[in-house]
């Protein structure tokens, strides 16, 4: 497993020896079998859910190929919801709605997605005494610490805002997506297209400014695309004229 204490970025927390930090899993699996219970999943065989899992599985390999110490088993699940949404749980696990999916332009864009919940992982976000609570544990892309507390709810979880950690995630998107061969722009891309149509849902000029000074010197890669990708979107446009 990857050594979360061992940071591009400069941050995070200690982490055991399997890469995830002390009551980590165990967390994670609670707040999994609460997803399971109240939210609509996407099967392991469905068109969608494998094109997702094996993008991320693509640049988490690319990434880690680079990095010692193995690799984090990393599990890509997608929610049946129209809202566009990605958070990560801890223990490798990242979730995507059907929304995050059709929010994306192009191939590059899902990838800035996932990354960016991967990045939370690598940095170390699931340690520390502040989520010793499992109903508290997660992560997501698209909202803005904008709101007027720190956290907001989704069914029985509810989700930590913390500007700070949200850059730290979007530092180590930038670096896996440069090793995967996606231009990293399509992070900066991703945030500057917020809001997404919900009060916490909204711009953080901050995070903007950092992603900015992130790529500014970077050289431009173009923005990758794929028919696999258009696909899966045109798949999700046909569901949802039917919802």
């Amino acid at each position: 497993m990857l050594l979360i204490g061992l940071l591009c970025c400069g941050t995070g927390h200690a982490a055991l020896g399997d890469g995830f930090c002390t009551g980590e899993v165990t967390r994670a699996r609670a707040a999994l079998q609460r997803i399971e219970r109240e939210w609509p999943l996407r099967g392991s065989g469905d068109r969608v859910t494998r094109f997702v899992q094996s993008l991320g599985d693509r640049i988490a390999q690319r990434y880690e190929g680079g990095q010692s110490g193995g690799t984090i088993p990393w599990r890509f699940a997608l929610v049946r919801n129209l809202a566009p949404n990605a958070f990560s749980v801890g223990a490798g696990h990242v979730f995507v709605t059907d929304g995050a999916v059709s929010f994306a332009r192009t191939e590059s864009e899902l990838a800035a997605i996932l990354a960016h919940e991967m990045g939370h992982q690598l940095a170390g976000h699931f340690c520390g005494s502040r989520y010793y609570d499992e109903s508290r544990s997660w992560f997501d892309i698209f909202s803005s610490p904008k709101v007027e507390r720190d956290e907001v709810g989704v069914g029985s979880l509810n989700q930590v805002i913390d500007p700070v950690k949200e850059q730290q995630a979007d530092q180590y998107a930038v670096s896996i997506l440069r090793a995967a061969g996606y231009d990293p722009r399509a992070m900066l891309d991703v945030a500057r297209r917020l809001p997404a149509g919900e009060a916490t849902h909204l711009v953080d000029p901050r995070r903007i400014q950092a992603l900015q000074r992130l790529v500014g010197d970077l050289p431009p890669a173009g923005h990758r695309d794929s028919p696999d990708f258009q696909a899966i979107k045109s798949i999700l446009d046909r569901e949802g004229a039917l919802r």
